[in-house]
């Protein structure tokens, strides 16, 4: 089957993605559909597996994201326990960002580099110190990789990213939809893609006491932590205000399948893959009308 190069460019309007690590073969599933219409996008911003996704859209590389949810991620070198007890990585660092884009599935870093001087690519990672959001612009993958571990290096589970001198752990804590950083840099417009359905509400954190005892140094990250679910629930009301505004334009997985983080079942995430697909092309008039096209 023959795909769109992509050739519509909306320089003033903005694709955010939503972390949630292999809930992102719903977001897999999205961009593809995207892709097939030959959308490009002025920014990007993503957080965690939302900027991982980000990566492979702006290469250009159609079904690559599937790939690595359903195939490299069933490799124990990608994520397992035994990462975890060696090194202090579920996820294996060597295997994830050299092995698998260097020689098992070649990353098109050339076309990630021209994709990203025409548009701005922004990641969201959490800073340890001050329990805030950083933003950081990725231009070349090879020289801004650190950025994006810091945006997909998920804490407890991962060790400390140190990135342009500050200390990093994934987005998803203090920033988990970026919308409204690129609204504040220009993007008046956006399309936002999430990982969980409508209605979702997220609870406390019920790992806080493991949290507070294991970074005891960071008193403003474990405040964050424990703020979190009031912090992204009223994102998730900002963004309902906005999408009725006509400012941004939500997909939501439109079924509600019990997926987790860290989701080994080919099949289940070949189902969230294809209602991505699905939801995309169900209400790709609307989003055309949307952008002006």
């Amino acid at each position: 089957m023959e795909y769109a190069k992509l050739l519509f460019m909306f320089k003033d309007i903005a694709l955010v993605l939503e972390g949630g690590g292999m809930r992102g073969a719903y977001t897999a599933g999205v961009l593809d559909a995207f892709h097939d219409e030959g959308f490009k996008f002025g920014g990007y911003a993503g957080t965690s597996a939302g900027a991982t996704h980000l990566c492979n859209y702006l290469s250009e590389q159609r079904e690559r994201n599937l790939r690595l949810d359903t195939i490299h991620s069933k490799d124990p070198r990608y994520m397992s326990l035994g990462n975890w007890l060696r090194t202090g990585n579920y996820f294996d660092l060597e295997f994830c960002y050299h092995t698998v884009p260097e020689v098992i599935d070649p990353f098109d870093y050339e076309t990630f580099r021209k994709s990203a001087e025409v548009s701005e690519f922004y990641v969201a990672a959490s800073n340890v110190e001050t329990g805030g959001a950083e933003h950081f612009r990725v231009r070349d993958l090879k020289a801004d990789l650190e950025a994006i571990r810091a945006s997909s290096s998920l804490a407890l589970v991962s060790s400390l990213v140190h990135y342009q001198g500050k200390k990093m752990f994934d987005g998803n804590t203090a920033d988990s939809i970026p919308f409204e950083f690129m609204d504040s840099i220009g993007y008046r417009k956006q399309v936002v893609i999430t990982t969980r359905p409508l209605g979702y509400q997220k609870t406390a954190n019920t790992l806080l006491p493991l949290y507070k005892l294991v970074y005891r140094k960071y008193p403003n990250f474990v405040k964050s932590i424990g703020n979190r679910h009031i912090r992204y629930n009223k994102c998730l009301k900002t963004l309902a205000q906005w999408e009725k505004e006509g400012k941004v334009f939500v997909f939501r997985p439109s079924v509600n399948m019990k997926i987790s983080r860290v989701e080994k079942d080919t099949a289940k995430l070949q189902a969230l893959y294809a209602l991505g697909l699905k939801d995309a092309r169900d209400h790709m008039d609307a989003l055309k009308k949307f952008l002006g096209v």
